[in-house]
């Protein structure tokens, strides 16, 4: 009688489902372990403006806060230019959380600056090179950093490039826009 049941049939093809999925990812985690956590994300954007134009544009206090692209906030205004040794402040819509952007490097041809998007997560560094042409400054930004996301980090990491670009190309296009108009 037992061997008409259905049941064994059915709990054989479950084990086998249960044993290949634990496999998957088991694999998975092992994998991870050896994928780096680091990322680096490259945008550029060609502006029709002479270098010192973009470069005194770029870090304006009421410019700033108009072409930096921050999701689900934005970056404080504040009077003056940011220079090296400088900060602002990031504020978010949801969440009483600040982050921090601050300024390590600043000359017409590099400026280099960190941000922690909040406290407690790592620090994010940027650098945007500004190199000037014949007609107007190509503007190249990479950041780099480390993800600390437990055993998702490898496999986000691979994603940053497609998550992080498409806010830097919004950027770049919105800092783009304002100095042409001015131009």
């Amino acid at each position: 009688m037992a061997s008409n049941s259905p049941h064994p049939a059915a709990l054989y093809k479950l084990r086998k489902v249960t044993r290949i999925s634990a496999l998957v990812i088991l694999l998975l985690v092992v994998v991870g372990f050896f994928m780096p956590a680091d990322y680096r994300v490259e945008r550029s954007v060609f502006i029709h403006a002479p270098r010192d134009a973009v470069y005194q544009d770029m870090l304006q206090g009421d410019r700033l806060p108009n072409w930096m692209f921050v999701q689900d906030g934005k970056v404080a205004s504040f009077e003056g230019v940011l220079g090296e040794g400088n900060s602002v402040a990031l504020f978010y819509d949801k969440t009483a959380d600040q982050g921090v952007l601050s300024v390590i490097e600043s000359t017409e041809g590099v400026v280099r600056f960190d941000v922690r998007l909040k406290p407690k997560v790592n620090l994010v560094h940027n650098q945007i090179v500004l190199q000037e042409s014949k007609d107007g400054t190509l503007v190249k930004w990479t950041i780099e950093g480390s993800l600390s996301a437990g055993l998702l980090s490898p496999y986000l990491a691979m994603f940053a490039n497609d998550i992080a670009g498409s806010n830097f190309e919004r950027s770049l296009q919105k800092l783009k826009e304002q100095v042409e108009l001015q131009q």
